[in-house]
């Protein structure tokens, strides 16, 4: 939790636990072995290790473009159990929660999904972190399109009230009925019956139908978190707008109790200088009414995001992308390609 620009709190789930996370092949993480094999260097107290990369990671085709999807790699070498090598997977996923607390996770998302095809291996893997995570002190958020691997992860946790179940939707109530069955908060997104929301009214409509849900099931409004859904600005150049005005809407309708935030990050994919933009769409979100948001602290540092001079050139050259002023960020684009957000990204 951090302290916001107007000395209210923002709740962070911290996203950074999640299967689809990726590593450039020729960044500074990946290292070459003396027999020739490539490994993911990482720092511990202890001082640096090298985690081998799966033959499953090896062979797919994100691998072949350059990319090395890194928590897959360490939870498939967990699962598999294998020492040494379990051990530094053990201590990859360590490396990685530590992080996101010391930044000021409130609790650490965990998505396992892309691990592997099979349910019966998702589930394994979910509870093997949810108990790594908890024994590091952290509050695990379950991420799955699976209520299976959710409910194994709360089946695995040594203190199921305190985790957050992300998401629930009109779509998937069974993700509520886990969150009332265990009494834990619950992310509550506006997705609709029909997929995603188009613009405001369809979003507020959703997340207040999904609250109604909630509410039958006796959840406490403290333990919802609602996400009115960011889609990126980058596809819809009116999203971030949509988000923000939802956002005010429902935080003008619900009260204070209820949580409003979601996958704040989103709202930036496919464009350059993410760390600007997510930092100020942050800010933006939080004065429009959201309190929390999954987000990664580390890239995201809280005291910078709410630090930051909103009558700067950067800052409103992202606000503006991020509010639709300047659609498609055809300015922004070009003033970072001009250098003039050196250091600010």
């Amino acid at each position: 939790m951090r302290t916001t620009r107007s000395g209210g709190k923002f709740l962070i789930i911290g996203e950074n636990i999640h299967a689809t996370r990726t590593l450039l092949r020729k960044g500074r993480h990946i290292v070459i072995l003396p027999d020739g094999s490539e490994a993911i260097r990482f720092e511990t107290p202890a001082g640096d290790r090298n985690l081998a990369i799966p033959t499953a990671v090896r062979e797919s085709a994100d691998f072949a473009a350059g990319k090395v999807k890194h928590v897959a790699a360490a939870v498939q070498v967990l699962v598999a159990g294998s020492e040494p090598d379990a051990a530094d997977a053990r201590a990859y996923i360590e490396t990685l929660a530590r992080r996101q607390v010391t930044a000021g996770a409130d609790w650490i998302d965990i998505n396992v999904d892309e691990v592997a095809q099979d349910a019966p291996t998702q589930r394994k893997a979910m509870a093997m972190l949810v108990v790594i995570v908890e024994a590091l002190g952290a509050a695990p958020s379950l991420d799955s399109s699976n209520a299976s691997v959710i409910a194994t992860g709360l089946k695995a946790s040594r203190d199921p009230s305190g985790l957050i179940l992300n998401s629930a939707s009109v779509e998937r109530l069974d993700v509520l009925d886990l969150a009332a069955s265990a009494g834990c908060a619950v992310v509550a997104s506006a997705a609709g019956e029909s997929g995603l929301p188009s613009g405001i009214d369809d979003r507020v409509a959703n997340a207040q139908r999904i609250v109604a849900e909630a509410t039958e099931r006796h959840i406490a409004p403290d333990r919802i978190h609602l996400d009115p859904l960011v889609i990126p600005v980058a596809v819809d150049p009116e999203a971030g707008a949509d988000f923000l005005a939802a956002a005010g809407r429902l935080r003008a309708s619900l009260g204070p109790d209820i949580h409003v935030g979601g996958g704040l990050s989103n709202v930036s994919f496919g464009l350059p200088g993410r760390r600007l933009v997510n930092d100020v769409f942050i800010d933006l979100a939080v004065e429009a009414g959201a309190d929390s948001g999954i987000v990664d602290p580390v890239s995201n540092d809280m005291a910078r995001v709410f630090g930051r001079d909103r009558s700067s050139r950067p800052y409103r050259l992202a606000a503006d992308l991020l509010t639709g002023a300047d659609p498609y960020g055809m300015e922004f684009i070009t003033a970072f390609r001009a250098g003039e957000l050196a250091g600010e990204v």
